[in-house]
Parts: C-alpha cells; sequence; structure tokens
C-alpha cells in the first residue's frame, strides 16, 4: 500500500472515510461531467468503471504516486485514457476537500502562519520541472537557469514536527528564491529561528533571525570555525530537506509533470503537501 499510494493502511481508510461522505454527496448532485442531475441519485450504476469510494481513492492516490501516463493507468484500470482523464478531473478535487476536512492542508495565507508557528520554522523553496511550452514568453517565465530546465516554483515552510504549516501560489521558475519570499509576505511568530538556504541571503522577516550558512567568497577558503558552523547548521536544517522528501515522494510532484495549467498544477503540490501531513501526524499518535 505504501508503495503504490504513499499511505499505509490505517492513513488510507482515515483519509477513506472523508472522501467517501464527500463522493456520495457529488454522485447525488453531479455526473462525470460535472452537469447538475435533474433528480438526485444515491446509488452507483452497476456499469460503473470505478465502483466504491476505496476503489476510487486508491485510483487518484496510485496515479499521483507513480506519475503515470493516463493511457498506461487506463490499462491498469481497465478504462479509456479519455475515462481516466475525466474521472481525475472529478476526484482530485474531492481528495484535496477531504484533506482539508482533515486539517492537513498547509496554510495558503501567510497571516495563518502566526496560529500554528511554535517553535522553529524551515524555509524552502522547491521547483518542479515542467514541459518546455511552445509559447516564448512563457517559456522564458518558466525557464530557471540554474536548473537548466523548465520549472514551477513553490515556497514552503514546515516546522518541527515535519509539518508543512505554508505553501504559497505555485510561479515560474525564474522567479528568485528571496525574491518570492518577499512577494508572499510571510509573516512569522516574533523571536522564532527561522532555518533556511544560501538562496534566501539578504531575507530577514520582522522579528525573525534567519540562520543561514556561512558563504564561501570567491578565491577564499572558509574558516575551520565557518565550517563547523555550517556542519551544526545543516545537522539542524536537514530535517527541512526530509519534509521536502517526504512531500515528494508523490511522484508527480518529483518527476516532470504531464498535467497542463497553472491551477492544476498547484492543486497537485497542495495534495502532495496535505498527504505528508497526513503521514506525519498519523505516525506521530502512533
Amino acid at each position: 500500500m505504501m508503495s503504490l499510494t504513499s499511505l499505509n493502511v490505517q492513513e488510507f481508510f482515515i483519509l477513506l472515510e472523508e472522501f467517501d461522505v464527500l463522493w456520495r454527496q457529488y454522485h447525488a448532485r453531479y455526473d462525470l461531467k460535472g452537469k447538475p442531475r435533474v433528480i438526485e441519485k444515491l446509488s452507483e450504476h452497476a456499469s460503473m468503471s470505478l465502483k466504491g469510494s476505496a476503489d476510487k481513492l486508491f485510483f487518484v492516490l496510485f496515479y499521483l504516486k507513480q506519475n503515470t501516463l493516463q493511457s498506461c493507468h487506463g490499462f491498469t484500470f481497465n478504462m479509456s485514457q479519455g475515462k481516466v482523464s475525466q474521472w481525475l478531473g472529478v476526484l482530485m478535487p474531492l481528495l484535496a476537500k477531504a484533506l482539508q476536512r482533515l486539517q492537513m492542508l498547509p496554510a495558503r495565507d501567510p497571516g495563518a502562519l502566526y496560529l500554528t508557528l511554535q517553535l522553529l520554522a524551515g524555509q524552502l523553496a522547491t521547483e518542479r520541472a515542467v514541459p518546455r511550452s511552445v509559447d516564448w514568453e512563457r517559456q522564458k517565465h518558466e525557464y530557471s537557469g540554474k536548473k537548466g530546465c523548465h520549472t514551477n516554483k513553490n515556497l514552503l515552510v514546515s516546522d518541527e514536527h515535519n509539518r508543512v504549516l505554508y505553501l504559497s501560489p505555485t510561479v515560474e521558475g525564474s522567479l528568485h528564491d528571496k525574491a518570492l519570499a518577499d512577494e508572499v509576505e510571510l509573516e512569522f511568530v516574533p523571536d522564532k529561528d527561522l532555518l533556511a538556504d544560501l538562496g534566501f541571503v539578504g531575507y530577514k522577516p520582522q522579528g525573525t533571525q534567519p540562520c543561514l550558512p556561512v558563504k564561501r567568497l570567491p578565491n577564499q577558503e572558509l574558516s575551520e570555525l565557518d565550517k563547523q558552523y555550517n556542519q551544526l547548521l545543516a545537522s539542524i536544517r536537514v530535517k527541512v530537506e526530509h519534509v521536502m522528501a517526504g512531500v515528494k515522494r508523490v511522484k508527480i510532484v518529483k518527476d516532470k509533470i504531464r498535467l497542463k495549467g497553472q491551477q492544476l498544477r498547484d492543486q497537485v503540490m497542495l495534495i502532495a503537501c496535505g498527504l505528508q501531513n497526513l503521514r506525519v501526524s498519523n505516525r506521530n499518535l502512533s
């Protein structure tokens, strides 16, 4: 179950409980094309390609975890590529809502960090590869020079418990990490430490103390004290990298994403962060 969906059985059924309610509400009022029904429908048709909420949840989690071609996904579930696309258009928003009902989604409003941050914050910008657009202006915005490919970017803030507290809007890969942080105007609890990498040099939000590695100057070597400081900081900040690794267990945000549309790509990243929070919350309790 974990290798196919990124969740263990217990986490799957926790999510299924909310997902089932949302699916029943949707199916009663709308068809798969999103058209309102004239009369509410309380039971699924016997010929439906995915029967039961458990199969539907497994279908969408399996797709996100493996990032398969929709034609291959359809072959696995005995349906056409068009039907896969149709199901995903319905199920992914329901999955995001189920995670929201479980309070697993990160905040999208920077001010909400005041309510959630307690001890230590880690900040990280992450890039996701996207196909090269045929539009010249879009190519320029999405080209990330340091990565040598076209990307989308998000800013994440995590806490000491490996939960993703905040997820920024999805932006083009050409935007610098610090510029993105300045643009979203994050607010932090005063007198808290903020762990960040060298992409945030010069970034100092009001009331916080950013902890950045010492950067080596051209043609100079770091002193032994600076090296020890960097090693100590890296040993603390590695938890932030573990959070990002947890988010990218869902391969659709690790590999090149084939889904088109900024809103859809943003939704996929939001779901990946919600699944990370679900795993962390459940395993911390157990």
